[in-house]
């Protein structure tokens, strides 16, 4: 706007007097007319066209403003039931952001053919008793849990001798729905947390439960995005 430039020209002396000539013994005309020259520039031609110069490209300043930018804290990622139950699903609604990210896993390189023939041959092995009884038991016996354990075992060892590996590393891109709509997330954090110490003075049981919840509550979400904080820094830092 090229009244707000000047403005800038009008009081440029009176800013840049005390700053150049008592903190910094710095005669104050040179540096004056330079920056009531840029200015006339920028008032006279408001809408440029070259190229801006970054001095300086503070990275870590920018995770936090990619996240507050495109709304990626935890609480925004949503799915089509939360949307489903949203007062604001209109038709024509402009608050769900559907938003492209590389999902990176570890998975064991055996195919699905191979984990049955797997389980077949666990099917037909006994396993020793459980501590109330002698007798041994066959795999279908075996609580949930310990069938977990003993398939993902036999697995990794017949990976091991087949593949010469344990486990690959796929990446796959998906596809989230951020919520555009406003987060109240760290204003809210900020008021839980100013009230944990309340309930710890008044004495009663059920706040103070209910208090200790909400500092779970908390580190769960600090955990979150900090997460979310190195998976950036790792993005920006990585080489190549």
């Amino acid at each position: 706007v090229p009244e707000a430039f000047q403005n800038l020209i009008d009081k440029v002396e009176r800013t840049m007097r005390f700053s150049l000539e008592v903190e910094q013994h710095i005669p104050s005309d040179t540096v004056c007319s330079d920056i009531v020259e840029r200015l006339s520039m920028l008032r006279d031609c408001p809408n440029r066209l070259e190229n801006p110069i970054i001095y300086h490209l503070d990275v870590g300043a920018m995770y936090p403003n990619i996240i507050l930018t495109n709304r990626l804290q935890p609480p925004a990622i949503v799915n089509e039931a939360t949307c489903a139950a949203c007062d604001f699903n209109k038709p024509g609604a402009t608050c769900q952001r559907r938003m492209p990210w590389m999902w990176r896993g570890e998975i064991m390189p055996a195919s699905r053919s191979e984990y049955h023939r797997i389980q077949q041959q666990l099917e037909n092995e006994k396993f020793p008793p459980a501590e109330y009884s002698k007798e041994p038991r066959a795999f279908h016996q075996l609580t949930k849990l310990e069938q977990a354990e003993i398939e993902k075992k036999r697995l990794a060892e017949y990976c091991r001798k087949a593949y010469k590996k344990t486990k690959v590393t796929k990446m796959e891109e998906r596809v989230a729905t951020i919520c555009q709509r406003e987060n109240s997330f760290y204003v809210d954090t900020f008021k839980d947390l100013s009230k944990l110490n309340c309930p710890s003075n008044s004495g009663d049981a059920s706040e103070i439960k209910k208090a200790n919840g909400m500092l779970v509550l908390y580190d769960s979400l600090q955990l979150a995005h900090k997460c979310i904080l190195n998976s950036f820094y790792g993005y920006v830092m990585r080489k190549g």
